[in-house]
């Protein structure tokens, strides 16, 4: 099978879409070339081992030690303090910087779960990479077969990473809902201060809002909502002369802001650059 062909088949395509840098990209063909040639009884070992340096090289993107060392609960090792191990890495690559006691113990014992399911993808991946008599020159057919199932596992590793990820998005909003409110209900008077000489706010409707991402310092929201006022125009003095004139309106709010990973509750911060 030439190069070329290969490069158009889904599952490639697929592995693909997760690699983010072009040295990851060209590490990847560079690896399916050394599978396309056969004349070499070692190309499927080559590929294999190639391919291992690559998951290593997506994983530190994901989850660079710099980062992960920052989290609360980065446990370092004796030998080298500032070097995360793989779970550690996986952990981070689903919570970020967020404390194990802001989940419910039903998405830590899941992250636990999805870490497990990507070492025993992993395990088998290595498995591929030493060579013996049962990966030493084997035929076109098996392997293409074992070629696939490399990449296919790459890629379920790749979505039990997303999964748990996407637990912990969906699960901070209800966590965090209450505290969200306050700051904006706080916010919002200051925001609408110009609209009037005096604005008064009737009532919030809270609309919903969403974690759009956490990194190791830092929960990331944007959220909808809509305030109800009353805008005054002229002072009170005004008005009781019956002069100037009040008008009820309801404007949309949307908002974004950020909350420390390691103590949401407590440091709230509406504003920032991010």
């Amino acid at each position: 099978m030439k190069l070329k062909k290969l490069l158009n088949y889904n599952f490639i395509i697929e592995f693909r879409s997760h690699l983010e840098t072009d040295f990851e990209d060209k590490l990847f063909v560079s690896a399916l070339r050394n599978f396309c040639s056969y004349t070499n009884p070692l190309r499927f070992n080559n590929f294999a081992f190639a391919m291992r340096e690559l998951l290593r090289h997506v994983l530190n993107r994901k989850a660079p030690d710099a980062k992960v060392s920052e989290c609360i609960w980065f446990s370092p090792k004796l030998d080298d303090p500032e070097k995360a191990s793989r779970g550690q890495k996986l952990k981070y690559c689903m919570q970020a910087g967020l404390q194990d006691h802001l989940l419910s113990q039903d998405v830590r014992d899941d992250i636990k779960e999805y870490i497990a399911q990507y070492q025993d993808h992993i395990e088998t991946f290595n498995s591929f990479t030493h060579v013996g008599e049962a990966t030493f020159g084997i035929s076109p057919q098996k392997a293409y077969k074992k070629l696939k199932e490399i990449i296919v596992t790459f890629n379920q590793a790749m979505e039990v990473i997303q999964s748990g990820k996407e637990e912990v998005l969906s699960f901070v909003p209800d966590k965090l809902a209450d505290y969200v409110e306050k700051e904006l209900l706080e916010e919002i008077p200051q925001s609408l201060d110009e609209l009037s000489t005096h604005t008064f706010i009737d009532s919030v409707e809270f609309d919903d809002f969403q974690v759009t991402d956490i990194d190791e310092s830092f929960i990331y929201i944007r959220g909808k909502s809509t305030v109800h006022v009353v805008l005054q125009y002229g002072s009170s003095s005004d008005r009781r002369k019956g002069e100037g004139a009040t008008i009820g309106d309801s404007f949309p709010v949307y908002f974004q802001c950020k909350a420390k990973a390691n103590k949401p509750k407590g440091a709230f911060v509406i504003r920032g650059e991010y």
